[in-house]
């Protein structure tokens, strides 16, 4: 399937979306940087893992798709730390009888950079799991004795797409959308400590819904140190 490629730019989101006339080809759109900062020096690229292997075939999910049956959902990530994504692409294969969707990431490495924090994973908050109602109850009770928090500032907007909020979307798309889930995972400056960079990326399927889950990474680019004048 097509390569998404944007070249040397960290990228800091990504989305499942439906293409094509009729709305009916799995897509993916990455969200990426405008230009490479500065102290970002890229280096070298590889691909995430192989299809097929002995290791995918316990990650495999079954899905309600008419070109295919079933997703791996392995975590495709670089052995490599200072490695971010910069491509993504989908490829179907034959496993036995199943046919398969595999996810395909590029990397680019980090030239001089260091780990600042450990790599967290982050999923659409429309699947996250609801508390019970007993703890909700109790958590409402707690709250309801403490002081209201103070107000949030206002998000940052740090998407520039044409259509931020996604494509238009075709109305015969409205049927399949109960089995994509379409919503952006994304980080930005408003995300403390500063940038995060994607390293990786697995799909999942959540009561037959394909969706993403996205590994961010906090790199820490160490500059080198100044030359000192010599003692005369």
């Amino acid at each position: 399937m097509l390569q998404v490629d944007v070249g040397k730019k960290p990228v800091t989101g990504l989305r499942l979306y439906l293409e094509g006339k009729r709305g009916n080809h799995l897509a993916i759109h990455l969200q990426h940087l405008s230009s490479l900062p500065k102290t970002f020096q890229l280096a070298g690229e590889s691909d995430g893992n192989s299809a097929s292997s002995s290791v995918d075939r316990g990650y495999y999910e079954k899905v309600q798709w008419k070109s295919f049956s079933h997703i791996c959902a392995a975590p495709v990530e670089s052995e490599d730390d200072l490695s971010i994504v910069t491509g993504a692409h989908f490829e179907v294969a034959d496993s036995g009888i199943k046919k398969v969707l595999f996810l395909r990431l590029s990397f680019s490495r980090v030239v001089g950079a260091t780990i600042f924090r450990k790599a967290e994973w982050e999923g659409s908050p429309g699947l996250a799991q609801k508390s019970g109602i007993i703890s909700t109850l109790i958590s409402t009770r707690f709250s309801s004795s403490q002081k209201p928090p103070p107000p949030k500032p206002s998000d940052v907007n740090i998407n520039s797409a044409v259509y931020p909020g996604g494509p238009p979307v075709p109305a015969q798309t409205t049927k399949l959308l109960k089995f994509v889930d379409t919503t952006e995972i994304t980080r930005g400056p408003q995300d403390s400590p500063g940038y995060w960079v994607v390293s990786g990326a697995r799909l999942q399927a959540e009561g037959g819904k394909i969706s993403l889950q996205v590994k961010y990474s906090l790199l820490n680019v160490v500059l080198p140190d100044e030359e000192l004048p010599l003692d005369v």
